[in-house]
């Protein structure tokens, strides 16, 4: 189905990553309802085309349009239009797989029902149902990756970037989402698909879109690029592997065009226009050369020739026959009055910030419920360092006028909601490996929600333990002496401290992108600023250069207030310098962190 009406428009578009320029000026245009390949070789800028078109990277130059609206200046509007399903499966393995897709159709904003409905038709049509409610971690590779082409087509996508989508799908498989594509195309989806497979973009596309190096070099029918060829193909296949290279030397000769060898297979495959004499001349010569042969004979191009020869040994053409020229497909015919109002903007998406922050809060308790020892890992390392700073310490450090327990078990609380903190840079960068990043950064939520829902998330691990440090604190002598009211005041400073803390973390996360460097990155500002404080000895007790940070530095303040109000002690200026600390890196770092997540690219 393709109605000639454009739905995706690229001009001059350039992408450099340092160095590397991944686009050189890429024009393109896809039609309404057209399926459009783009095949070329690894590293050739497909991915970052699509990326680009999925307002997931900023181009350097140039400009591109989907659906009439600018994917950079108006990001918020294309989102809602498209669907995108990544070259990795980008499913999260603790949910199920109704989960997954539920999910993905709540930030589209469908109501309950019909997001339901989606997700049972998308499993039926993938042969998921019986596994639908197990979690994506006992999925096969096969299943994941069905999963994952469906979690692209819940929203019910005007546009739909697939890129490689039936990559590691075996064949049965791999029929199956070329059929549901059919299915779509035929309702009037739009579809962008990068592939390395020949026979996929021969079977799907209308058109096919070759590009390499960044810049797109022909464009055009499978068969209008099959007559790029100038005719047919001569194929030998040599008995002996040795006998590969003469037998090239010689078919080049006497056919005249660049032979290409795949010794694998072990032949040898050359353009020709001579057909039957040219294939005599060949044999007589191979024999007269003593080259054993297997097969011998000429056929018509197919598709790999052609990818072959644009990409390869024989070099882009100068032009695209029957299809202007290379570099671009051709322009879309003017619209009719019909075509004008069916293609008219679609009404202003729809915004739901509350229920967007909900969703993704829900899909981050979901994984941690699911994974109780990391709530388990969460309050041992507080715990360690209770023991630690009570048995080993405790006898050491004299505080006047108290007892050590009273003293260090305050700084131990605020200590587990900063190591709970460090979650947020895990599994933000954790998100960024298994791709599902991008893809929630394609939907149409407000950007901040990704980051809101993981910090709220891990607030609960957070208040988890704190609990439990609670607890323990009690069984190891520590007391409090404050009313209640001033007891849970402390308590909540120390867990809103802990959540603005946590956005410093999240900022780490998207700095590093690995969940390993982010482990380590985070413990860095924890060590620092919990022991060069109020933490583990008095201020006055440390060397004079070092008294003034570590007397004003937020961990400091907010300790002393947490001990003053747990003790029902005068606490001064301290809660309202802790407040006040708190409310900076919250204002700060979820800037910053909010920046870094619209702007950031794998």
């Amino acid at each position: 189905m393709v109605t000639g009406d454009r739905l995706i428009s690229v001009e001059g578009l350039v992408k450099s990553f340092g160095a590397t320029r991944a686009l050189r000026g890429v024009d393109l245009e896809v039609r309404e309802g057209e399926v459009l390949a783009l095949l070329g070789p690894n590293g050739a800028g497909k991915t970052t085309l699509v990326r680009v078109l999925a307002t997931l990277l900023r181009p350097d130059s140039g400009g591109a349009r989907v659906a009439g609206y600018d994917v950079v200046a108006e990001a918020e509007a294309v989102r809602p239009l498209i669907g995108l399903t990544g070259q990795f499966a980008a499913v999260d393995e603790l949910l199920t797989g109704r989960e997954n897709l539920e999910l993905v159709g709540r930030f589209y904003h469908l109501d309950e029902d019909e997001r339901r409905r989606r997700a049972t038709a998308v499993l039926e049509r993938f042969d998921l149902l019986a596994a639908g409610d197990r979690l994506v971690k006992t999925y096969s590779g096969g299943m994941r990756r069905r999963l994952d082409v469906g979690a692209g087509l819940i929203g019910g996508a005007r546009v739909l970037f697939l890129d490689e989508p039936t990559t590691g799908l075996d064949p049965r498989n791999r029929s199956d989402v070329w059929d549901f594509v059919d299915e779509l195309v035929a309702g009037g989806t739009t579809v962008l698909l990068t592939t390395q497979y020949m026979e996929e973009a021969e079977r799907l596309a209308d058109r096919i879109a070759v590009i390499d190096s960044g810049s797109l070099i022909a464009a055009g029918t499978a068969t209008e690029l099959k007559l790029q060829m100038g005719g047919d193909v001569l194929e030998a296949r040599v008995a002996d592997a040795v006998d590969l290279e003469r037998c090239a030397a010689t078919v080049a000769a006497v056919a005249g065009g660049e032979p290409r060898l795949d010794r694998d297979l072990r032949t040898v495959t050359v353009p020709t226009t001579g057909s039957t004499p040219v294939l005599l001349a060949v044999g007589e010569r191979l024999q007269a050369a003593g080259v054993g042969l297997e097969d011998l004979g000429i056929r018509h191009p197919s598709l790999d020739d052609v990818f072959l020869s644009l990409t390869g040994n024989g070099g882009p053409p100068a032009t695209t026959r029957g299809n202007g020229a290379a570099g671009s497909l051709p322009v879309a015919a003017p619209r009719t009055a019909e075509q004008a109002e069916r293609a008219a903007p679609p009404p202003a998406p729809r915004r739901d910030p509350v229920g967007d922050v909900v969703g993704v809060t829900g899909r981050n308790l979901r994984r941690l419920v699911r994974t109780p020892r990391l709530l388990a890992i969460t309050a041992i390392q507080p715990a360690l360092l209770l023991v630690l700073f009570r048995y080993v310490l405790g006898g050491a450090v004299h505080i006047p006028g108290g007892s050590y327990v009273d003293y260090v078990v305050p700084a131990v609380f605020l200590e587990a909601v900063m190591i709970g903190g460090m979650a947020t840079a895990i599994g933000l960068a954790d998100d960024f490996g298994t791709g599902i990043f991008d893809r929630l950064r394609s939907l149409p939520i407000v950007r901040y929600a990704v980051l809101a829902g993981r910090t709220l998330a891990d607030l609960t691990r957070s208040v988890f333990a704190l609990a439990l440090m609670v607890g323990l604190g009690l069984l190891v002598g520590f007391g409090f002496h404050g009313s209640l009211p001033s007891i849970l005041a402390g308590l909540a400073l120390v867990i809103f401290f802990g959540y603005c803390f946590s956005w410093v973390y999240a900022t780490i996360g998207l700095l590093t992108k690995d969940p390993e460097t982010a482990q380590v990155a985070g413990i860095l500002p924890f060590f620092i600023l919990v022991f060069a404080s109020s933490a583990i000895v008095p201020v006055e007790t440390m060397p004079s250069w070092l008294q003034p940070f570590a007397e004003y530095q937020p961990v400091s303040v907010t300790i002393d207030a947490t001990r003053a109000l747990m003790q029902g002690e005068p606490t001064g200026t301290w809660v309202l310098q802790s407040l006040a600390w708190a409310v900076g890196i919250l204002a700060v770092f979820s800037t910053i962190a909010v920046q870094l997540y619209r702007r950031s690219s794998l």
